[in-house]
């Protein structure tokens, strides 16, 4: 991920972040068993040991989440969200519903904060809180060429109502267009700000290529130790990914259903917030990095219908 000189809705704070570029050591694992949904999906899952190589910046901004049950999602009374699915509403076993947003005003919620600045590491790309509009039900982080730059947005879920919480569930239902070398990260970002060492929670990124996978990392530890699951999936059609964060435990989910699990000592334990962001790649940054070309679209944009956050209910 990355990290930059960030703000929180009229709050300027300092956030550091680190980006690791190369991935020396790998050791695949099995493939999880991806269950069935109505997006055909797979899964697997690779361990990651670097040590934190690019220094990068995340700019603040603003949260939201909830479990499913066995096969039935909590809704309000109707499907009436411009995804064709409403925000959930109700607590769940295990999980207290906290907060659940569906962009029907014309501003970000309370105690969310939109990014401004240049990403760390990515000259060619910058953040703008006019990329970030909220209208018509649905919140647009909106990429396209603003000057000299491709120009994205990036928003934190950080007030008191919303994040800076221990431990609990994330819903965000999304799409993202399709276009080279444009990215995207939904993510739990520590609040204390200190990365990796406090850990940093992946749910859905991707590198900016064709939107058919995205990636779920786990970051902990000093050196940056990394565990990496890979989904496949049509994420420029709309999709909810979530994660529950519960003591030791991270259940990825996909439409309300797991899709991978992990355990461990390294699930963080420390106070986190909600960051959802997309931002221009610059080329040879890191292995394997794409950038805009002349295939990628003059408007790229991640389109962001509701999150739902739960606190967690031992």
């Amino acid at each position: 991920m990355r990290a930059t000189a960030l703000r929180k809705a009229g709050v300027t704070s300092a956030l550091t972040l680190a980006l690791t570029a190369a991935v020396p050591t790998v050791t695949a694992h099995a493939a999880d068993n991806a269950p069935s949904t109505t997006t055909t999906t797979s899964a697997t899952s690779t361990t990651l040991t670097t040590s934190a190589t690019t220094a990068t910046s995340l700019s603040r901004a603003v949260a939201t989440a909830r479990r499913p049950e066995p096969l039935r999602r909590v809704v309000t009374a109707a499907l009436t969200g411009p995804s064709g699915e409403a925000v959930p509403s109700g607590d769940l076993p295990h999980w207290h519903l906290r907060s659940a947003e569906d962009f029907t005003g014309s501003a970000l919620p309370a105690g969310w904060g939109a990014y401004s600045g240049q990403p760390g590491g990515q000259p060619n790309g910058e953040w703008k809180e006019s990329h970030v509009v909220v209208g018509n039900g649905v919140m647009t982080l909106a990429g396209y060429r603003d000057g000299a730059k491709f120009v994205t947005g990036g928003v934190m879920a950080y007030g008191a109502n919303v994040g800076k919480q221990t431990y609990g569930k994330y819903e965000v239902r999304f799409r993202m267009a399709q276009g080279h070398g444009i990215k995207y990260a939904v993510l739990l970002w520590p609040e204390s700000e200190r990365w990796p060492i406090d850990g940093e929670i992946d749910f859905a990124e991707d590198g900016g290529t064709d939107r058919r996978s995205t990636t779920a990392t786990l970051h902990y530890g000093a050196d940056n130790s990394q565990i990496q699951k890979d989904l496949t999936a049509d994420f420029s059609q709309w999709n909810t990914l979530g994660v529950e964060w519960s003591p030791g435990k991270l259940v990825y989910t996909l439409n309300g259903r797991p899709w991978s699990t992990l355990t461990g000592a390294m699930v963080p334990h420390t106070a986190m917030n909600l960051a959802i962001q997309t931002e221009a790649n610059t080329c040879g940054t890191w292995a394997g990095a794409t950038c805009p070309n002349s295939t990628t679209p003059a408007h790229v944009d991640m389109q962001v219908d509701w999150t739902a956050t739960y606190s967690y209910v031992a």
